[in-house]
C-alpha cells in the first residue's frame, strides 16, 4: 500500500507536471520560433533602413551648404525648354528632428507627355538631393495633345539651427 501510495504521489507531483510541461512546449516552441523569424526580418528591415538613412544624411553633408531648390529646378526648366506658369517655394519642417525640407511647386501647362517625362527624369538623375513628392497631370483645355502639371519637388537638408543626437547611435 505504501508502494502505490509512493508511485500515485510520484506520479501526481512529478511526471504528471512534466508532460503537462512538455505538451505546453510542443505548442509553445513553434509559436516562438515564428516569431523570432518575424522578428530577424524586422531587424532586418530596421538595418537596411538604418543604412539608407546613414546613406541620405552622407548625401545631404556632401551636398553644397548654399544649395538652392528653386534656383537648380529653374535652370533645369530652362534646360529642358519649358516655361513655368508659376513656381512657388517653401521650407516646411521635416518630421525627424534636425531636418528641413523645401518644397517647390511648378506648374506646367501646355507640355508635352514626353516633356514632361523627361523633366522628372531630369529631377531624379540630377544628383542633387531632390525628389518628386507629388505628380497631378491634366490635358489641356486648349490643346487636347498637350498636358498641365502640378509637380511638387522636396529637397531635405539638415537644419544647422537645431541640436540632433549623436547620429552614430542607432
Amino acid at each position: 500500500m505504501l508502494a502505490a501510495g509512493v508511485a500515485w504521489s510520484l506520479y501526481g507531483f512529478v511526471i504528471e507536471p512534466m508532460q503537462d510541461r512538455i505538451h505546453t512546449l510542443r505548442r509553445v516552441i513553434p509559436e516562438k520560433q515564428n516569431e523570432l523569424r518575424e522578428v530577424r526580418a524586422l531587424s532586418d528591415r530596421y538595418l537596411a533602413l538604418h543604412r539608407t538613412v546613414d546613406n541620405l544624411r552622407a548625401r545631404m553633408t556632401e551636398q553644397d551648404s548654399d544649395f538652392q531648390l528653386l534656383p537648380f529646378l529653374e535652370a533645369l526648366i530652362e534646360q529642358q525648354g519649358l516655361t513655368p506658369v508659376a513656381t512657388m517655394e517653401r521650407d516646411t519642417i521635416s518630421s525627424q528632428p534636425g531636418y528641413t525640407e523645401t518644397l517647390v511647386e511648378i506648374d506646367l501647362a501646355d507640355i508635352t507627355l514626353q516633356q514632361l517625362l523627361d523633366f522628372l527624369q531630369a529631377v531624379e538623375t540630377s544628383g542633387a538631393l531632390a525628389h518628386v513628392s507629388s505628380l497631378h497631370i491634366r490635358r489641356s483645355p486648349a490643346d487636347k495633345m498637350h498636358l498641365q502639371s502640378t509637380i511638387q519637388i522636396r529637397s531635405p537638408r539638415l537644419d544647422s539651427d537645431a541640436v540632433v543626437a549623436d547620429a552614430t547611435q542607432p
